[in-house]
C-alpha cells in the first residue's frame, strides 16, 4: 500500500510544481507589468525592485497554493483515468476512499505549512514590500499616522466622545458626538458638531450643537439647546495616540500573535476591534483551503473513471477556486458588517465546500 501512496503523491506533488510555477510566473508577470512604470518613474534602483519582487513571492505562494492544490488533484485524477489506472486500482480491491488517503493527508500537510508560512514569514516579507511601495513609491509610509480613521471611539473618566472620521496628522475630526458626564455619572452636556480641530490648545468645533441638561427637584431631566457656528473647547483631550497605526494595520503584515497584541491593545482603549478580530479568524481558518480544495476535487476528479482531458480539469479547477475565493471575501465583508460573528464568519466557506465535498462523494461509484 505504501507503494501506491508514494506512486499517488509522486503525481500530485509532480503536477503541484508544475502548477504552482506557472501560476507564480504568470502572477509575478502580471505584477511586473503592471507596476515596473511606477518603480521607473519614481527612479528606483534595481536592487530595490528586485528586493521588492521577491518579497512578494511568499505571499504569493500562499495565495495560490489553494488554486494549485485543487488544479493538481484534479490533474493527477484525469492523467490516471486516462490510463485506466483508477479502474485498475479498483480491480485490486482498492476504493476509492482508499486512493483518496494520501491526497487529504497531503492537503492536511500543505495546510499547515500554509499556517506556518503565513505566520512567521510572509509578515516580515510583507512588510518589507508594503515599505518599498509605499515608502519609497507612493511616499505614503512614513505619514501612516495621517491616515483618515473611521469611526473611532475614546473615553475619559467623563467623556464618552465619537467620530465618524479622524486624521491624526492634521487633528481634523468629522461627524462628532461628545457626551460629558457630572460628578455623580448623569449626563449633563452633549456636543455635535459636523466638524472640529483637535490642537494643543484643545478642541474647535464648527457648525456645533450643544444640549444642556438639567434635573428637576421631581427627578425630572429638560435640557436647553444651543446653537453655535463656532465653539470653543480649551485644554480639551485628543484621542489617543496611534489610531491611524492601529486600525490602518495591514492583516498581511501581523501573524497571528500580532493580530492579537492588536486586538488586546484596543480593548484596552476602550474599542471594540470588529476588523482585526475578523482578520484574525480568516487568519486561521484560511491555510486550511488548500485541505478543502482537495476535498472537493476528489469527487469531481473520481468522477470519470476512463479518459478526460487535463485542459478541462485545470480549467474546472481554476473556476471552483476562483468562486471559492469570491465567496470568501463576501464572506469577509459581511464579517466587518458585524452581523455574523468572525469566529462562524470565517470558518462558514471551508465548513460549507468541505461539506460539499463530501456529498459529492455519495455520487461516486465506488
Amino acid at each position: 500500500m505504501k507503494i501506491v501512496d508514494r506512486y499517488l503523491a509522486g503525481l500530485f506533488f509532480r503536477h503541484l510544481g508544475l502548477c504552482l510555477a506557472g501560476f507564480l510566473a504568470l502572477f509575478m508577470t502580471v505584477e511586473f507589468v503592471e507596476k515596473i512604470s511606477e518603480f521607473i518613474g519614481h527612479d528606483i534602483a534595481l536592487s530595490t525592485v528586485a528586493v521588492y519582487f521577491l518579497a512578494q513571492i511568499p505571499n504569493v505562494v500562499v495565495l495560490l497554493t489553494p488554486v494549485a492544490t485543487l488544479a493538481s488533484v484534479l490533474i493527477t485524477l484525469v492523467v490516471l483515468s486516462r490510463n485506466s489506472e483508477i479502474v485498475a486500482f479498483k480491480g485490486s480491491g482498492l476504493s476509492l476512499f482508499r486512493l483518496s488517503r494520501p491526497f487529504v493527508l497531503i492537503g492536511v500537510g500543505l495546510s499547515l505549512a500554509i499556517f506556518l508560512l503565513s505566520n512567521l514569514v510572509t509578515p516580515l516579507t510583507q512588510e518589507a514590500a508594503n515599505e518599498i511601495w509605499e515608502g519609497q513609491v507612493r511616499n505614503r509610509r512614513a505619514g501612516a499616522t495621517a491616515l483618515t480613521v473611521e469611526d473611532v471611539w475614546f473615553k475619559d473618566v467623563r467623556l464618552l466622545a465619537h467620530l465618524s472620521s479622524y486624521n491624526e496628522g492634521t487633528g481634523e475630526a468629522l461627524g462628532l458626538s461628545l457626551a460629558i458626564l457630572d460628578e455623580d455619572l448623569n449626563l449633563s452636556r452633549r456636543l455635535e458638531a459636523a466638524r472640529g480641530i483637535f490642537s494643543e490648545e484643545g478642541l474647535t468645533l464648527f457648525e456645533a450643537k450643544e444640549k444642556i441638561y438639567r434635573f428637576e427637584e421631581n427627578g425630572q431631566r429638560s435640557f436647553q439647546l444651543v446653537r453655535s457656528s463656532q465653539v470653543n473647547l480649551p485644554k480639551w483631550p485628543s484621542p489617543p495616540p496611534g489610531l491611524g497605526r492601529h486600525f490602518a494595520a495591514n492583516a498581511d503584515e501581523l501573524s497571528v500573535l500580532g493580530l492579537k497584541e492588536v486586538i488586546g491593545r484596543l480593548y484596552a482603549e476602550g474599542f471594540y476591534p470588529l476588523k482585526q478580530l475578523v482578520d484574525l479568524q480568516f487568519k486561521i481558518s484560511r491555510p486550511f483551503i488548500s485541505l478543502i480544495m482537495v476535498v472537493v476535487g476528489l469527487p469531481i476528479g473520481f468522477w470519470r473513471e476512463k479518459g478526460g482531458s487535463v485542459a478541462l480539469g485545470l480549467v474546472v479547477g481554476l473556476s471552483l477556486s476562483f468562486g471559492y475565493l469570491v465567496t470568501l471575501e463576501i464572506s469577509r465583508s459581511v464579517g466587518y458588517t458585524g452581523l455574523i460573528p468572525p469566529l462562524l464568519v470565517a470558518w462558514l466557506p471551508n465548513c460549507f465546500f468541505g461539506l460539499v465535498g463530501l456529498y459529492l462523494f455519495t455520487y461516486v461509484r465506488q
